[in-house]
């Protein structure tokens, strides 16, 4: 059966390059506009500290010279990010200390890396979206396949927020571009074009590790074996020396901590031995089907649509069936990776593209049944999709307006335990919304495991310069109490301080209380935030709370 055009399976828009350009730009200019507004109403200091803070505090930890202390992801192009953002900053301010620098400016320095993801991302839909709209010559594929940015609420939050996820998307965004270019195209691919394949599989699997099986979409470049070596010598050799450069932790400790996640049941290695506990794995995967039915379901017709192709043709190398079948496999390994790990987001990269995996879909209903009209085939997916999108959105305006009123009470009740108690020692902990606790789970993530007493004492140090009041972190992860980074005690607090503030997520008991429990403290609840207060009454910061109104 010949192969058909790629533009022939859309409907002709008879637009010139112009207009069709304009078109393009809809969908990039609409997620940057999102993306933003809901940025700025998630705080950083709020319920996302984890994993922002992490990567903030290591893109620091990179700008003072010491390199990248997180290979478990790796992270490693979002830690470098954040760390041109420090040194940039820094060139203009010219600091001192450009640990003291980055520490006063933390907040900000998360906020504008996160822009700098959107903007990256953004500027992915919009160069995607131009390779493939000058691929199959429609807009409307173009826009179909910008439509992967929008497939969950989920998904939509975490290429939001600083973290990995944000830049892989963007990577597979615009690798998906360049696979449809070469399996739509009329011509074989050039051997440049394996090489630009790799460079992009490089820099996405050192973003995250979860990347790893993209590389099945290397058969699209089979019509030239060049271009196929090309891709796998610059993928491999690409990855090897961009982490030795910027993060060497990824070659000598992160694929260790692979394994240990892969020989163990529990999250991040943790549990008893083995793959997969099959007690939560179906229960896992339905879940993962039902949140994002349109991935799930785009992927399914993948399947079906290259074996139909394979039955009627007897045509085994075509690269659009080879690329529709990758891309089954691709979402298949996600889906069995997540439903052992469960995190719906880790579905991100599959996800995200849905909408190219729409375009190859029906491009090849169409050489199957010509019959069919484009315009209706269009429309379908294109509805969906517009459905989908719609739902993604109002679901995250849910999702910021949820955050932001819990952002308000941990931020409001800051502000009354300062007034109940200006001269108490006041110690919080991560998920109480405390604005000035953030920089503490940074600190857990990457210095307190991975960096050198001296290290850990330059951050101290840096952190005393920059701010008059002191550093108090209650954390019930590790069962340390901090001060400035470095630790102490309850019994130490109480001799130096008049009085002492605790505020707690959850009520605390002797495992996890740290020794505040010794002391006899007072205890209230406000607002689901547990209050313990030593040397005066917990309902003052109860009644300062209501003051502040």
């Amino acid at each position: 059966m010949p192969m058909m055009s790629a533009d022939r399976a859309f409907p002709d828009t008879r637009v010139s390059g112009r207009v069709r350009t304009s078109l393009i730009l809809i969908v990039p200019i609409l997620y940057l506009a999102a993306t933003l507004l809901y940025s700025a109403w998630q705080a950083v200091w709020g319920v996302q500290v984890d994993p922002e803070s992490a990567y903030t505090m290591n893109g620091l930890v990179a700008a003072a010279g010491y390199g990248s202390l997180k290979f478990d992801h790796p992270g490693t192009t979002t830690t470098l990010l954040v760390e041109l953002v420090i040194r940039g900053w820094a060139l203009v301010a010219r600091p001192d200390d450009i640990v003291a620098f980055g520490l006063k400016h933390y907040d900000a320095i998360t906020f504008a890396a996160r822009t700098c993801e959107a903007l990256v991302l953004s500027g992915a839909l919009l160069a995607g979206g131009l390779i493939v709209g000058r691929t199959t010559r429609s807009a409307i594929a173009a826009m179909l396949f910008q439509a992967g940015a929008f497939v969950h609420p989920d998904a939509f939050h975490f290429q939001t927020v600083l973290a990995p996820e944000s830049l892989m998307v963007a990577i597979a965004l615009f690798g998906m571009a360049i696979v449809l270019k070469a399996a739509l195209d009329a011509r074989p691919p050039a051997t440049s074009l394996g090489v630009v394949s790799g460079l992009i599989f490089a820099l996405g699997f050192t973003t995250k590790y979860l990347y790893l099986p993209q590389a099945l979409f290397a058969v699209c470049l089979l019509r030239n074996r060049r271009a196929v070596v090309a891709a796998l010598l610059t993928g491999a050799i690409g990855f090897v020396a961009f982490s030795l450069v910027f993060n060497p932790g990824t070659i000598t400790r992160g694929f260790g901590w692979l394994v240990q996640i892969a020989t163990h049941k529990g999250h991040y290695g943790e549990g008893e031995t083995g793959f997969i506990d099959f007690a939560t794995f179906w229960s896992n995967m339905r879940e993962i089907i039902t949140a994002g039915p349109l991935a799930a379901g785009a992927y399914i017709a993948a399947a079906a649509a290259a074996l139909a192709w394979c039955i009627k043709t007897r045509d085994w190398r075509d690269p659009v069936s080879l690329t529709l079948s990758a891309a089954a496999l691709v979402f298949a390994a996600y889906l069995v990776a997540t439903s052992k790990h469960f995190a719906l987001h880790y579905m991100m990269a599959s996800w995200a593209l849905t909408g190219g995996v729409l375009v190859l879909v029906v491009v090849q209903i169409r050489r199957l049944a010509p019959s069919v009209p484009s315009a209706a085939l269009s429309l379908l997916a294109g509805g969906l999709c517009a459905v989908t999108a719609a739902v993604t959105l109002i679901d995250a305006r849910a999702i910021a307006l949820q955050a932001s009123a819990s952002n308000a009470i941990g931020a409001r009740l800051s502000k009354a335990v300062v007034a109940a108690g200006p001269v108490c020692a006041n110690v919080s902990g991560m998920f109480v919304g405390a604005p000035e606790n953030d920089m503490n789970h940074g600190w857990d993530m990457t210095l307190q495991l991975w960096g050198d007493q001296a290290m850990r004492e330059r951050f101290s140090v840096a952190y005393e310069h920059a701010f008059a009041v002191a550093l108090l972190d209650h954390n019930t992860y590790t069962h340390v109490l901090k001060t400035n980074f470095r630790a102490t005690s309850y019994a130490r607090l109480a001799a130096d301080y008049p009085c002492i503030v605790v505020r707690s997520p959850w009520e605390l008991n002797e495992d996890n209380s740290i020794g505040l429990l010794a002391l006899h403290p007072d205890h209230c609840v406000i607002e689901g935030i547990h209050v313990y207060t030593v040397g005066f009454a917990c309902a003052k910061v109860r009644e300062s709370f209501l003051g502040e109104r």
